[in-house]
């Protein structure tokens, strides 16, 4: 059995040189990895995108059925036993997914912790341990025979349920042709009929309220969509964006969404998150003109200008913008702090956290900067109102 480049599955027979038993429907991604389950009835094979498709091995004529949920290409499977599988990401991580009686992920295994690929998995003839590969050639073993104890609760760190739906990067694109945007309602239909076919309350449960715990306020920046980078589903995080993830007191729009994440919907965090090559921080750390937003960017200006001792020290351009990025995340958050909305909320004996944190676009992950505040002793003394 083979998966293809080109999303096509074929069955040879090795007995009988270049003999094609079955192939498959072709689909639109790449498949990079297979295994079975079900004593062969059930072909699953991991694709370019990130989804698994599955095939029922006695009917290859219809089109496999197509589980969302990886945030990232899953180029190894393994079949730990009829119900369950590994699956090994480029992102490093050997996740536990069962596939009986639904698809569900239960929990990462293992963590390569690099950004290398994992290329192959193995499980021991006598289901002790198993083996993954990177694609910088690590071997790591991995004890899995507590998966095998009878009855027993599976032990390892369970992933939050939002991560089994859609929300990882597709890897579609925008046709710019596509002037009536039919491509994106597209996309739509399939994501809902997929999310649907999976919970078929999910649609219904999700009108019916939301109860974020965080308030996320970020960059507009495209490269960084919030619900996929920290793998939380609709409902989870409430966001406010805009150039350079700037908060101050005069930008009644921000204010507004603050107001009702605190006082309505009572979020416990409160995030401010800046991140690498920023184009807004970027554009204040020049002297060239571009317009109207020359106004909104005098907000980071003067966080340089507050700085700017620390500042005049960094040589290397690179470093000097990402150390502006950190500082305007930490000087939104301040200003978070000395509104009213917050000290209020402090007053009243809500719980709540303000964070500041940078996303590095080139590894894809979230550092948090040596900054947080929940209580009003964060706010500088002349800030804070009786």
């Amino acid at each position: 059995m083979i998966c293809r480049g080109d999303g096509i599955l074929s069955i040879y027979d090795i007995r009988q040189p270049l003999t094609k038993i079955k192939v498959s429907q072709e689909i639109d991604d790449e498949l990079l990895s297979l295994t079975t389950v079900k004593d062969g009835q059930t072909v699953i094979a991991g694709s370019q995108s990130g989804a698994l498709y599955i095939w029922n091995n006695a009917d290859w004529s219809s089109p496999p059925t197509k589980w969302i949920g990886h945030p990232n290409s899953v180029d190894a499977l393994c079949a730990l036993d009829q119900d369950t599988i590994c699956s090994g990401s480029s992102d490093g991580l050997l996740r536990l997914i069962t596939v009986s009686p639904n698809y569900k992920f239960e929990g990462i295994l293992g963590d390569h912790e690099d950004e290398f690929p994992i290329e192959r998995i193995v499980l021991t003839h006598d289901r002790t341990y198993m083996a993954s590969c990177g694609h910088d050639l690590s071997l790591r073993f991995w004890n899995v025979e507590f998966l095998f104890e009878s009855q027993k609760k599976r032990k390892c760190t369970e992933e939050p349920e939002s991560v089994k739906l859609s929300y990882h990067t597709t890897g579609n694109k925008f046709d710019p042709k596509d002037t009536e945007l039919e491509g994106l309602f597209e996309n739509n239909r399939k994501w809902a009929k997929a999310v649907q076919e999976q919970d078929p309350n999910f649609f219904k449960t999700l009108a019916e309220k939301q109860e974020p715990k965080i308030l996320w306020i970020g960059c507009s920046d495209s490269r960084v969509p919030v619900n996929q980078i920290v793998q939380l589903g609709p409902g989870e995080i409430f966001i406010h964006k805009n150039i350079a993830n700037v908060v101050c007191h005069s930008d009644l729009s921000c204010l507004s969404v603050l107001q009702y994440a605190v006082e309505v919907l009572k979020v416990e965090h409160i995030v401010v998150c800046g991140h690498s090559n920023c184009g807004g921080v970027a554009a204040a750390l020049g002297h060239q003109q571009f317009g109207l937003i020359d106004n909104w960017l005098r907000n980071v200006k003067d966080v340089y200008r507050l700085n700017q001792n620390e500042m005049d020290k960094i040589e290397n351009d690179k470093e000097r913008l990402l150390k502006l990025v950190e500082y305007n995340a930490i000087n939104s958050a301040q200003n978070i702090v000395h509104s009213t909305i917050v000290q209020n909320a402090w007053k009243r004996g809500q719980k709540l956290t303000v964070h500041a944190l940078v996303y590095n676009l080139e590894k894809g992950l979230l550092e948090k900067l040596d900054w947080a505040a929940k209580d009003p002793k964060s706010a500088k003394s002349i800030y804070v109102m009786a």
